[in-house]
């Protein structure tokens, strides 16, 4: 199910991004837009920005499969890695669209606690 799932939203994200780019190539001044609609959102959702404490132990306990001490500590670096997976695959899709690098980092870390 968890398989279906991710590319399902695979499947979303990029008819998206395909439909984004279009925009931004026919009218850039819609990078800028899209740029304040992420921050409008991250500052009306600053309070849940970043990921939680609760769901990141869970995360580290899914991947970890026990709670073994090797164990934990082997989920807790795979949810490292998921994270920079995570902000380079978002910074990546923001670079295609037409953002700087500089831009897509600094929309990118404007990511909500359920990693939106």
């Amino acid at each position: 199910m968890a398989h279906l799932s991710r590319q399902d939203e695979a499947r979303h994200v990029a008819f998206s991004l395909g439909h984004l780019v279009q925009h931004t190539r026919a009218d850039p001044l819609v990078l800028g837009r899209l740029a304040a609609a992420a921050e409008r959102r991250h500052h009306e959702l600053r309070t849940s920005a970043g990921l939680n404490d609760e769901v990141f132990d869970a995360l580290v306990l899914l991947a970890a499969g026990s709670t073994d001490p090797t164990a934990v500590a082997a989920g807790w670096r795979a949810v490292q890695e998921l994270q920079r997976d995570m902000d380079d695959g978002r910074r990546g899709r923001l670079a295609r669209l037409g953002f700087s690098t500089a831009e897509a980092e600094a929309i990118s870390a404007l990511h909500t606690r359920n990693f939106m």
